[in-house]
């Protein structure tokens, strides 16, 4: 014998039991397949670019001339300077998307902490690779610390 029942709620359909779930594996899916496109692509330009500097250094050395090193140090700064804003904008959205979809109560006081957390972290990162190819610069201009920076006269209003 079936009874229906006035108080019974219709039943949910499957995205509003599951959306969030859902939410989350479509966002695992694209960060997955974009690292199995672009870090192939990434490692085949990183090796086809060492090769070129091969072949430059060695035709320098074939005509007698001797290229000057690359300083791998600001390199690797800049590199720092703009990889870990990157990765760290993709943690903090990914901490956003799944408090966004497990419906967490305070989403907006810890997702602005994480957002806080980024700028700070990515602010942190720009400005010491930024520093340190200024002070790599510096080393390789051939000017002592000394003579860089400019002497303030004691009374400098000139009274």
């Amino acid at each position: 014998m079936f009874v229906l029942f006035a108080d019974d709620p219709p039943p949910k359909e499957f995205l509003e039991l599951h959306g969030g779930e859902l939410t989350v594996l479509v966002l695992v899916a694209m960060i997955l397949g974009a690292l199995l496109v672009l870090v192939p692509q990434l490692l085949r330009a990183r090796q086809h670019s060492l090769e070129l500097q091969h072949e430059e250094r060695l035709r320098a050395l074939e005509q007698g001339e001797v290229l000057p090193s690359t300083d791998e140090r600001s390199a690797y700064a800049g590199k720092t300077a703009a990889l870990v804003p990157m990765v760290v904008i993709c943690a903090a959205g990914t901490v956003t998307c799944f408090l966004a979809a497990y419906k967490y109560e305070n989403l907006f006081s810890v997702a602005l902490a994480v957002w806080s957390v980024e700028g700070v972290v990515s602010l942190a990162a720009i400005t010491g690779g930024v520093a340190l190819m200024g002070r790599i610069a510096q080393l390789h201009s051939g000017i002592p610390e000394e003579e860089e920076e400019e002497e303030m006269p004691e009374d400098a209003l000139g009274k």
